[in-house]
Formats: C-alpha cells, sequence, structure tokens
C-alpha cells in the first residue's frame, strides 16, 4: 500500500491525519444520536490520527522528489 504513494496521495493521508485528530462538529453529533460516549469517540479519533501518522513516518515516500520534478515540468512549458 505505501509503494502505491504518490503526491496527491501523501497529500491526502496527511490532510485526513489533521481533520481525524480532532472530531468534527459533525461527527461529535452523530455520535450523540448514537448513543457513543465523547470519550470513546475522542479515543478512537486519536488511535487513528496516530496510526495515520506512523504511515506517513513508515512511507519511502518523499514528497520533495514529485514537488521538484512538478516544478522543473513546469519550467521546461515555459521555455
Amino acid at each position: 500500500m505505501l509503494g502505491e504513494l504518490n503526491l496527491g496521495r501523501y497529500r491526502a493521508l496527511e490532510l485526513v491525519a489533521e481533520y481525524i485528530r480532532v472530531p468534527s462538529r459533525e461527527l461529535r453529533l452523530d455520535a450523540i444520536v448514537r448513543d457513543v460516549p465523547d470519550e470513546d469517540l475522542r479515543w478512537v479519533s486519536e488511535r487513528i490520527h496516530h496510526f495515520l501518522l506512523r504511515l506517513l513516518e513508515e512511507a519511502e515516500y518523499d514528497p520533495a522528489k514529485d514537488e521538484d520534478v512538478d516544478f522543473l515540468a513546469s519550467l521546461k512549458l515555459l521555455e
């Protein structure tokens, strides 16, 4: 799975990790409707956030390399 990362997927993983860190208002409201205690929701969110950060750490992917390639490609388009 980690071998399939590209710049877009890496950035998406970072974004999801940030959003999942603190449950959204909508998720908290849905938890109330489903009778899920806030403490349990936060516990699960923290674990998922931790897992996503571990995925980012373990990925043998350097987003800077793709950014360099994108930058160089854009320079060629300008020529």
